[in-house]
């Protein structure tokens, strides 16, 4: 049975970008008749808040993402730490005792050299004798990963195709920290051998440790899942989607007055062309039944807020019933002040101008008239009053 996972870490809003990830990892697996879990990834204690993860399931709630198991990593590192000695008893990893002033100069060395870093290797053949001294003095160590020398990784990505990463290009990795906690490549591997993923859908940029974790993969005996690659949201000036172009974050076009069925649309058409026709606005349902990851694009795709408030305006015009509209906006009209106490003229109201506006919050705007009764007067003309 085909299982994907959405594993965001509660250290932000949820991103446009992880967004789309959620939606194609649900997508993919209603479409097959399978299970899509949510994963948070907590493990950063400095970094991980749990209003971002409230934020984060309100977020996929309210775009109709519905999660079929849950869970935290916070809530399993007893199982992280049995794992992580596998590694070591098998010879796939050994204990660094490299202290952070080495490792710097390591880096220096490679900086001025032009190169890009690597661990050296320092501590990757100590005699067991020198190990069992060094823990005696307690001398902090790591839990390096014996990388291959020279071995190329090669994978079949769905969306990148034939995939080969030299293992030289990036050395001994760290699977245990000094404090015992496992780095990310390391749980995220016992996350899904265990939970079961069959596809690990994911943005490019996750691309660089996918080698890493097969190595891991084998090591530990697992089954190595498919990988998915998705391709990077650009903004319209065709640089990574950020900050600088605007509102990036679920939540900024939601307080704004977007759908979630049109934002859910739209980020589905990012990178994604449904197969055999020019349509563009599909239901959650039609969605699923012909979502095939095989149809995602390997080029990068381009946000546009203005064909996102289009395809809003439609859902606005012509998908939502009037009375469902009329639920949907009466918590903006309220916060903007409006009496809507009478609802059969606000769904009159409603009926009449939806063809005015794309947006619920711009909804509020164009209806002012229909319910304040002052005239405003513009500032300057009141001085010459």
């Amino acid at each position: 049975m085909v299982k994907t996972r959405f594993a965001p870490s509660p250290t932000g809003y949820l991103h446009l970008g992880n967004a789309r990830t959620a939606i194609f990892s649900y997508l993919f697996a209603r479409h097959n008749g399978g299970s899509f879990i949510l994963r948070i990834e907590d493990t950063d204690r400095e970094r991980s808040r749990k209003e971002y993860e409230d934020a984060l399931l309100r977020d996929l709630e309210w775009l109709g993402i519905e999660w079929d198991e849950f869970y935290r990593q916070s809530e399993r590192l007893g199982i992280y730490r049995r794992y992580g000695e596998e590694p070591l008893k098998k010879g796939y990893a050994y204990p660094c005792f490299c202290t952070p002033e080495e490792l710097a100069k390591e880096r220096e060395k490679a900086r001025k050299g032009g190169r890009a870093y690597r661990y050296s290797g320092k501590c990757r053949d100590l005699e067991p004798e020198r190990v069992a001294e060094l823990k005696e003095m307690g001398k902090p160590f790591v839990l390096r990963f014996r990388v291959p020398d020279g071995e190329n990784v090669v994978f079949e990505d769905i969306v990148k195709g034939h995939v080969s990463i030299n293992v030289d290009d990036f050395g001994d990795f760290v699977i245990i920290r000094s404090d015992g906690t496992p780095t990310y490549n390391f749980v995220v591997v016992v996350d899904d051998a265990l939970m079961g993923i069959t596809h690990v859908i994911r943005g490019e940029d996750h691309l660089p440790n996918t080698p890493k974790q097969i190595l891991i993969y084998r090591a530990l005996g697992f089954k190595i899942p498919e990988f998915a690659h998705l391709p990077v949201i650009l903004g319209e000036d065709r640089s990574k989607l950020s900050k600088r172009h605007g509102a990036v974050s679920v939540v900024n076009y939601r307080e704004e007055g977007f759908l979630p069925e049109a934002l859910f649309n739209y980020l589905c058409l990012l990178g994604w062309s449904p197969p055999k026709t020019d349509r563009e606005v599909f239901t959650k349902e039609e969605l699923i039944s012909i979502f095939d990851l095989r149809d995602v694009n390997f080029a990068p795709a381009v946000f546009s807020k203005e064909k996102l408030r289009w395809m809003n305006g439609v859902y606005i015009r012509e998908v939502l019933s009037s009375r469902e509209l009329l639920k949907r906006a009466l918590p903006f009209l309220k916060k903007a002040g409006y009496d809507v106490s009478d609802e059969d003229y606000v769904l009159k109201v409603i009926e009449r101008t939806k063809d005015a506006y794309a947006t619920l919050g711009e909804m509020v705007q164009k209806l002012r008239p229909f319910f304040i009764d002052e005239i405003e007067i513009d500032p300057e003309a009141k001085e010459k009053l």
